[in-house]
């Protein structure tokens, strides 16, 4: 039952993914934009004129934390070969699994949300994990049939985690409707994400958009001033991944062998 209903998810996901309030290509136009006119981001989210600066989010050719595929040789590298191991969807599969566990990774440090002044909680958890499938799917996208592929097994490997991640709450629920809730939200962020990306947003657009995903556990007004500090810093870190993403190579992504950011809020 919960395994079909996560495969509609993925259904219905792929296909409100090409309407234009989600997912659109704005993503990877402005973060061409971003990269082709300057090697820095000019902060738009307040007045002052500091800058971030992206890099490739690729990890290093011996880091430890690489994933490869095993190269057998004789009889075993021909039986996988026969299992179908290495055809392009057991890739396409292999490599969002690796994807989504550097997602979750990232988004279960307590530095995340102690950086951006968050309690750490399902509710939050949950936000971030929505916020960086984002940027993930959006980066697929420019990677043609393979990234629309990938991006269902990512999808797939999302739903699955929150399964496991309410049921660890220990709560009495009833699971398919909390999971068609939480996929409510998911569309409902993702729409305002990539509309705040759009060329003619507002200025702090996507500020106000992380405030209400991420920040506000009701309809509270965004606050003003040193208050509203740690939602304009997170603005900026979500500009910084969306910039690095696209620095980022093909190959690396979509192998999953990338570290999303670490220096939160820094510059």
């Amino acid at each position: 039952m919960l395994a079909q209903f996560a495969r509609a998810a993925v259904r219905r996901h792929l296909a409100r993914a090409s309407a234009p309030q989600l997912l659109s290509r704005s993503f990877a136009q402005t973060a061409e934009q971003v990269v082709d006119t300057s090697p820095t981001i000019k902060d738009t989210e307040t007045e002052t004129q500091r800058t971030i600066t992206p890099r490739s989010l690729s990890l290093d050719p011996n880091s430890r934390f690489r994933v490869s595929d095993p190269v057998p040789e004789g009889f075993k590298r021909t039986v996988l070969k026969l299992l179908g191991y290495y055809s392009r969807q057991s890739r396409l599969i292999r490599g969002a699994n690796t994807l989504y566990s550097r997602i979750s990774s990232q988004v279960d440090q307590p530095e995340l949300y102690a950086n951006f002044a968050l309690e750490q909680s399902f509710r939050t958890t949950h936000a971030m994990l929505v916020l960086h499938m984002w940027l993930s799917l959006g980066r697929l996208r420019s990677e043609g049939k393979d990234g629309a592929a990938m991006g269902q097994s990512l999808y797939d490997a999302f739903n699955h985690d929150l399964e496991r991640r309410i049921i660890a709450t220990g709560l009495k629920v009833l699971l398919s409707k909390w999971m068609k809730e939480l996929e409510k939200n998911f569309y409902g962020a993702v729409a305002a994400y990539d509309n705040a990306m759009r060329p003619e947003a507002a200025q702090d657009e996507l500020a106000r958009a992380l405030w209400r995903n991420v920040f506000a556990e009701d309809d509270a007004i965004m606050p003003t001033g040193p208050n509203a500090t740690p939602v304009h810093a997170l603005a900026r870190h979500v500009r910084k991944e969306v910039a690095s993403l696209a620095l980022t190579d093909s190959e690396s992504f979509m192998t999953g062998n990338i570290m999303f950011s670490k220096d939160f809020g820094s510059d």
